[in-house]
């Protein structure tokens, strides 16, 4: 069973300075722009299997959502998906204020 990393806030904010690398917020429309970290994609949980064509398999992918709950589950569709570089966000948009 593949499985994905699960990073804290410093680990993610280090990856991100690496190229190919894509902040996924899976969190509604309404709640991204409500507020949300620059540069991520939103991909709202709800439509990820359906759009996941829309992502490049190349790309590192980091999983975010509110609290960590539903970025569990985006990360693991990924890897379902054929995905190899994806990591999970441990804390949500509540910690980064």
């Amino acid at each position: 069973m593949k499985k994905y990393q699960t990073l804290n806030k410093i680990e993610v904010k280090e990856l991100l300075t690496q190229e190919n690398t894509v902040l996924l917020d899976v969190r509604t429309e309404d709640e991204y722009w409500e507020e949300s970290v620059e540069d991520s994609l939103n991909v709202p949980l709800h439509e990820l299997e359906e759009r996941v064509i829309e992502l490049d398999k190349s790309k590192t992918y980091i999983t975010f959502c509110r609290s960590g709950v539903r970025s569990k589950t985006a990360a693991l569709i990924l890897l379902e998906e054929g995905f190899t570089k994806v990591f999970n966000s441990q804390e949500g948009i509540l910690t980064w204020k």
